[in-house]
């Protein structure tokens, strides 16, 4: 957990509390917010899955953040990120909510977990994304990412695996 908020035009980006969780997990466990995520469908949740709610402030190799509106308090979304032993590598995850798609949030809350995993020694960003993403395709290009590798992913619980590529940001 980090003591200090991350900060852009329009957002607060914070750790994660119990009190955020209810709605982190109704972004991922949402049929269309949550259809590109690695997270289960609501039906297949686990115990086990949902044993991160009690755990979310105890840093555990993972920063987990919520975006929230300077201007309304509302929430925007959910963003994460984990750092290789060493800090030089981060990877990151995010996911907005499906009343604030294609408004900018998504460039704005990942340009902040660029500086942040900066500031914290990064110098190498990737990204999983699965190919039918078209809009987090788009942000990770328009943020100067490039294809590292290609893939695929399972979504835990069923039975779809999605094609994916890994994208990657250098950082001087």
């Amino acid at each position: 957990m980090i003591k200090n908020n991350l900060e852009t035009n329009r957002l607060i980006i914070r750790s994660t509390k119990k009190e955020d969780t209810s709605f982190c997990l109704d972004i991922w466990l949402d049929d269309e917010m949550g259809k590109y995520l690695s997270d289960p469908p609501r039906d297949k949740v686990t115990d086990a899955y949902l044993k991160w709610k009690d755990e979310v402030e105890d840093y555990s190799g993972c920063y987990y953040f919520v975006a929230v509106s300077k201007e309304t308090e509302n929430y925007i979304g959910t963003c994460s990120t984990v750092p290789s032993e060493d800090k030089k590598h981060w990877d990151l995850g995010y996911c907005i909510h499906k009343k604030y798609w294609r408004q900018g949030y998504a460039t704005e809350m990942i340009k902040a977990l660029i500086d942040f995993c900066y500031k914290n020694g990064g110098r190498k960003i990737t990204a999983d994304v699965a190919r039918k993403n078209i809009g987090s395709n788009a942000v990770l290009r328009k943020l100067g990412f490039h294809i590292e590798k290609e893939g695929t992913f399972k979504k835990h619980g069923t039975d779809i695996v999605y094609d994916n590529y890994t994208y990657r940001l250098d950082l001087k």
